[in-house]
């Protein structure tokens, strides 16, 4: 499925030096998914931080929120 990016994640993505091919891994692999009201969160575990995606599903695109980086590893995978 194609993944398109919101200009508020481009720009948080650029900011925190999150590559495009890290969201998608996040997206595709997630340790753990789940669903937010009208959004999904998908977490990944890197090294020992967690990436964090949000996005929203339209037709044949999920739309990427935002996303970020935290060290909060329990808090995110529990």
């Amino acid at each position: 499925m194609k993944i398109a990016y919101s200009l508020h994640a481009l720009e948080r993505m650029r900011q925190r030096r999150i590559s495009k091919e890290l969201v998608a891994l996040c997206i595709q692999e997630p340790d753990k998914s789940e669903e937010l009201e009208e959004a999904y969160r998908c977490v990944k575990k890197i090294n020992d931080k967690v990436i964090i995606v949000i996005y929203k599903q339209e037709k044949d695109k999920l739309i990427v929120i935002t996303t970020y980086l935290s060290s909060k590893l329990r808090k995110y995978l529990s």
